[in-house]
Formats: structure tokens, sequence, C-alpha cells
């Protein structure tokens, strides 16, 4: 089956509408204590996110959701920042396929091979 290319499906609250990546980022950064480098096109439950470049997931253990980037087709809604509810199985499969970010160079997983924690300097 083809991932789907609609959030909505996802359900959840918008957070940020109209956002750039760096006011994403520095939201999940503020609000979660672990994030991760998402790349366009990665597929999330079965809906393939729309991203302009990489961006931050990130997670919120404690309150079971997840922060999710995700830029819409629709005319002038630019970039959306959803929080969602996650189980257990969601946090693990982001931590698993989202573990390493690539260094300066863009080679992955030569500089950061561990998951991000809130204050470590992104490469």
């Amino acid at each position: 089956m083809m991932p789907s290319c609609c959030v909505n499906s996802l359900g959840g609250k918008v957070l940020l509408m109209d956002a750039t990546p760096e006011e994403v980022n520095s939201y999940v950064k503020r609000h979660c204590k672990e994030y991760y480098e998402i790349p366009p096109g990665f597929v999330f439950k079965g809906i393939r996110m729309l991203l302009k470049e990489p961006m931050l997931v990130g997670l919120q253990v404690k309150k079971g959701r997840i922060l999710l980037p995700f830029t819409k087709r629709c005319p002038n809604l630019g970039t959306i920042l959803y929080e969602i509810v996650a189980d257990e199985d969601d946090l693990n499969y982001i931590r698993s396929m989202l573990k390493s970010a690539p260094d300066e160079e863009g080679v992955p997983g030569s500089a950061s091979t561990t998951p991000t924690e809130v204050g470590e300097r992104i490469p």
C-alpha cells in the first residue's frame, strides 16, 4: 500500500501553523527532552512526511505524545507542527528509525549516533 500524504488522518492538535523550520525545531527543543532529525519523505503510521528539509520530531514520553512537523501541500498553510497521541510502539519506532543525525559533512552517524537531549548541539 502506498503511503498517504495526508497527515490529518493522524488526528492530534496543531501547535504551530505556517512556521519556519527554525521555529519548529526551536519549539521541539524547548518542549521535548528527546528529539530526532526526521528527513523529508519519512513514513510514520502510513503517512509520508512532507518536509522541505530535515527537521526535528520530538518525543514527550510521559505525556505519550509526539511533536511531528509536516508541510501541507494546501496553499498558504506552510509547515505545521502537530502534537499526536503516541503509544510505546510509536515512540520506539521513531527511536529505532531515526537514531542518528548526519554530521556537518552530511555523513550519517559519524558525529552523533545517540539521541539528542535538550541542551546538546545538533550537528
